[in-house]
């Protein structure tokens, strides 16, 4: 399963996700609907950390990585190689 279908599962399982389940596309605004709040927030962090086997900054707790499916994704990918290359080093 993609990184985009783990967090999208995640958000209409666990946020309680209200509309059809077409309407949550990766592209859906999260936070400007109101689907992801700080406890949301919290709960995805929890969730792509245990989920991903990665460790989030501070910094990167910001509405351009948490905005979208396809925000998280990419971010959770990139923490993801960055710890499959440190690894190999």
């Amino acid at each position: 399963m993609s990184t985009v279908a783990k967090v999208r599962d995640f958000v209409l399982n666990e946020l309680h996700w209200d509309e059809t389940r077409g309407t949550l596309t990766p592209d859906y605004p999260l936070i400007e609907n109101h689907v992801v709040d700080s406890m949301g927030l919290l709960m995805l962090v929890t969730f792509v950390e245990e989920q991903f086997g990665i460790e989030l900054a501070d910094e990167e707790l910001v509405p351009e990585h948490f905005g979208t499916i396809t925000s998280i994704a990419e971010l959770v990918d990139k923490k993801v190689l960055a710890r499959g290359q440190a690894g190999g080093a």
